[in-house]
């Protein structure tokens, strides 16, 4: 007889979908980073085309991930994360009035958006920000039970 126990593991432990949604997240807070650092390279250079089109790039891909994060997040997490599952959506929906704003500003010439398209992306980020946090402190909050 073994003098070694095999004891249950009673920590709850993360499903399947809730790992998705912060793999997601992770994955979209990444390319709201990008686009700050593809913003920053055009901003007041002469030659800057090719920079706008990879943000429009990122932008885009930006976009499809957080439409994933979000549909993840109402289908596999809203029971458990209602307050990130719906933030996700937030998200979701402003980055799509960013996105739109980008264009009036860089097809439509009305730079006049440059004052809203600016602080705006300063509060994507913050809620890219708020979700990773809030994500872990759900995983150390399930880890300590």
């Amino acid at each position: 007889m073994s003098t070694t126990e095999s004891v249950p593991n009673t920590t709850p432990q993360r499903s399947t979908g809730q790992r998705v949604f912060s793999a997601l997240v992770g994955v979209t807070t990444l390319g709201i980073f990008l686009q700050a650092i593809t913003a920053g390279e055009f901003v007041s250079q002469e030659h800057r085309g090719g920079w706008i089109d990879v943000h429009n790039i990122v932008a885009n891909a930006t976009l499809l991930v957080a439409l994933a994060t979000a549909i993840v997040g109402l289908v596999a997490v809203r029971r458990t994360e209602a307050a990130a599952a719906w933030a996700s959506v937030v998200l979701f929906v402003l980055l799509v009035v960013q996105i739109a704003i980008g264009h009036l500003i860089t097809e439509g010439k009305q730079d006049g958006w440059i004052g809203v398209h600016v602080p705006l992306a300063f509060v994507v980020f913050g809620i890219t920000i708020w979700l990773s946090i809030r994500g872990a402190l759900a995983r150390r909050t399930r880890a300590a039970v």
